[in-house]
């Protein structure tokens, strides 16, 4: 296996939200993303380019057994390099054949070449996805972060208690066993669900539904937020991280009438 200077290192979809511009303050990663800017001094790391736009970079290490994720270093690149690191993302915004052709260029090499390696990262990157959660092991101290600490995700498992059932092909009586239904006898009726998704790389629930003036979400009975629809389908978005309870549950409601879930286990990941 060929080791290129410039690689594709698709992100796993556990690690998404792990970036460090994301985790730390805006003052702490400009602290470290200027530090890093200094030590490119205006040239590309990767490929040597002159350019006075480069990204700051994290280069991570994965390790599946111990499932860590751990901080190898944070370098200057240019957006062409950067788009064939993130190639998925590029061919999603329609420059492919562009972070191919750059992949080429700097490791001068075939398109077969680029083909196999291309094939590898993918093989990386599904095998990483049986990872739900990597535990984060950075010194900061090492890239100029002096005294900045790394805050702590708490990202619980979401057991789904809709798993695998096909919501729109439920008939009135599977419904009533699936969800707590109050109705208006002479009125349209309450709120209709689409679909249920849980993302358990990140720890959000997706509700899609129709006829619905408001969703409350409640945790262990406790209702913990509320989100109203003004007009048409309603699709909405709650994140788990950091949640301290055990059961949670939403309930759609609009004037004729309201749907309330089944409870969504909370679990520590590994549990």
């Amino acid at each position: 296996m060929n080791n290129f200077k410039l690689e594709i290192n698709l992100l796993p979809l556990g690690a998404w939200d792990n970036d460090l511009s994301k985790t730390l303050t805006k003052k702490d990663w400009d602290t470290l993303r200027n530090v890093c800017y200094e030590k490119a001094n205006h040239r590309c790391q990767i490929c040597g380019a002159e350019t006075d736009d480069l990204d700051a970079h994290e280069v991570w290490d994965f390790n599946i057994t111990n499932k860590t994720q751990t901080l190898k270093n944070i370098i200057g690149i240019c957006t062409k390099c950067h788009g064939v690191i993130h190639y998925k993302n590029s061919v999603r915004l329609g420059y492919g054949n562009e972070a191919k052709m750059h992949f080429i260029k700097v490791n001068n090499c075939s398109e077969m070449e680029f083909a196999s390696h291309l094939h590898k990262a993918i093989s990386d990157f599904e095998e990483r996805n049986k990872v739900y959660r990597w535990k984060i092991v950075a010194d900061l101290s090492n890239f100029g972060g002096e005294g900045i600490e790394l805050k702590t995700r708490n990202v619980p498992m979401i057991i789904n208690p809709y798993e695998n059932i096909e919501l729109s092909k439920l008939n009135q009586s599977d419904k009533r066993k699936l969800f707590e239904i109050s109705r208006c006898q002479d009125l349209v009726g309450p709120p209709k669900i689409i679909s249920i998704d849980v993302n358990n790389f990140q720890g959000i629930i997706t509700i899609d539904s129709l006829f619905t003036d408001k969703i409350e979400w409640f945790l262990d009975n406790i209702k913990i937020k509320t989100k109203y629809n003004v007009v048409g389908e309603f699709k909405t978005k709650i994140s788990v991280a950091d949640l301290m309870g055990h059961f949670l549950s939403f309930k759609l409601t609009n004037k004729n009438g309201y749907l309330k879930s089944k409870d969504f286990e909370l679990l520590e990941y590994g549990k």
